[in-house]
């Protein structure tokens, strides 16, 4: 275990503290009380519906990407925070409960080598314990790098990410569960719906942990 998170696990150990505020609190033993207390999860939007478009069969977010999501998202994937993805992934249930996989979006592997992990994996596996519904990462890459799509529009998003994953497993007749971090224009969602789909994938949806709206 890296040393960053043997201290983010003496800095808020699990089920003792809250994941938000880090106050030592009693929490519950299932759902997400389990790891936030109850003034902070007053703060916790639950996510509006998503209006997709295809080739996505439908889309669906735990939560919104208010100032209290976003923190624990910025925890998540650029302090070392993969406990995190416990406390995302009690808010997130698959919109198709019946998929054949769940599929975590795959980072490039430069980056996640840079990061020690794909957030997007982590939390599909919490979700697929969650839901009894199987991941598999073998479906699809990455086969470039792309550029952060925090600071781009919904067409500039659209570009960065064309061309940007290649499926290398049997998709054909499946339907699959995207799973990712943030919801925002479902440029990215909506590419990997795009190449699983010429592949031969049945239905494709997306779940994410987080809508951020506007």
């Amino acid at each position: 275990m890296r040393l960053p998170q043997l201290f983010l696990d003496a800095l808020y150990p699990r089920r003792i503290t809250c994941d938000l505020c880090g106050k030592d609190v009693r929490l519950e033993e299932d759902g997400p009380a389990a790891y936030l207390c109850l003034e902070c999860l007053k703060l916790m939007e639950p996510s509006p519906d998503i209006l997709i478009a295809p080739p996505l069969d439908g889309a669906r977010a735990g939560l919104l990407y208010n100032d209290e999501a976003a923190r624990l998202m910025h925890r998540f994937k650029y302090r070392q925070g993969r406990y995190l993805a416990d406390t995302f992934a009690a808010f997130m249930n698959p919109l198709e409960e019946s998929a054949d996989y769940l599929l975590p979006v795959p980072l490039f592997e430069k980056r996640e080598r840079r990061r020690g992990y794909n957030q997007s994996a982590i939390l599909a596996k919490c979700v697929s314990e969650r839901a009894c519904i199987p991941m598999n990462q073998s479906l699809m890459i990455r086969t470039r790098d792309t550029l952060s799509q925090t600071a781009l529009d919904h067409n500039e998003r659209a570009k960065n990410v064309r061309g940007a994953f290649n499926v290398i497993g049997d998709v054909e007749g499946l339907s699959i569960v995207l799973v990712d971090d943030v919801f925002t224009t479902g440029a990215t969602m909506g590419e990997c719906a795009r190449v699983l789909k010429d592949k031969g994938a049945g239905r494709v949806y997306a779940l994410t942990a987080c809508y951020a709206v506007g």
